[in-house]
C-alpha cells in the first residue's frame, strides 16, 4: 500500500512538473502587464510590457544612459514606446520589435552624433531563455548579457 501511494505521488508530482514547463503554461502564464527592470552601471532600463493572448506586445518606459563626454559623464534619459508579436518556443520567450519611437527628453542635441533609436532592429527575432516564471514574476537570460527580472502588476 505504501508503495502505491509513493508511486501515486511521484506520478503527480511528475505530471504537475512536466505541465509547468511545457509551452502552453508559459504561454498562459506570461499574459498580462509586467514591469521590467535593468540595471549595469551607467546603464538603467524601466519598462512596463503587456503580452497580450493574440500574440502581440506593447511596452513604454525609460532607459537612463551615462556618457562620458571629455573627462566628464552626462546622464542622459530617454523615453521609448514599442510593440510587436511574442511566442513560446521550447523554453523560450521570443519576441520581435515591429516598431519602436525613442525619444532623448534631456540632450536632444546628442542625436546629431548618436540615435538610441538606430539601435534597436525592427523585425529581428530576439529569443531569451525563461529561467524562472511564477504567478508574478519572471526572470529573463538574454542570449548576451546578464539576465533580468520582471513583476507582474495589475493595470
Amino acid at each position: 500500500m505504501k508503495s502505491i501511494l509513493t508511486a501515486l505521488i511521484i506520478c503527480t508530482f511528475s505530471a504537475s512538473s512536466f505541465a509547468a514547463m511545457s509551452p502552453r503554461f508559459y504561454e498562459n502564464e506570461i499574459l498580462g502587464n509586467w514591469v521590467c527592470k535593468d540595471l549595469w552601471p551607467g546603464y538603467s532600463a524601466f519598462e512596463v510590457i503587456r503580452y497580450k493572448k493574440d500574440g502581440t506586445w506593447n511596452s513604454f518606459g525609460e532607459l537612463i544612459v551615462d556618457f562620458p563626454m571629455e573627462e566628464n559623464k552626462i546622464k542622459v534619459f530617454y523615453s521609448a514606446l514599442g510593440s510587436g508579436v511574442w511566442e513560446i518556443e521550447g523554453q523560450n520567450l521570443t519576441s520581435m520589435i515591429n516598431s519602436i519611437e525613442v525619444r532623448n527628453r534631456n540632450h536632444p542635441w546628442l542625436e546629431e552624433y548618436f540615435s538610441l533609436q538606430d539601435e534597436f532592429k525592427l523585425n529581428e527575432k530576439n529569443s531569451e531563455e525563461i529561467i524562472v516564471l511564477a504567478d508574478d514574476y519572471i526572470n529573463l537570460q538574454p542570449s548576451s548579457g546578464k539576465p533580468y527580472e520582471c513583476y507582474k502588476v495589475e493595470i
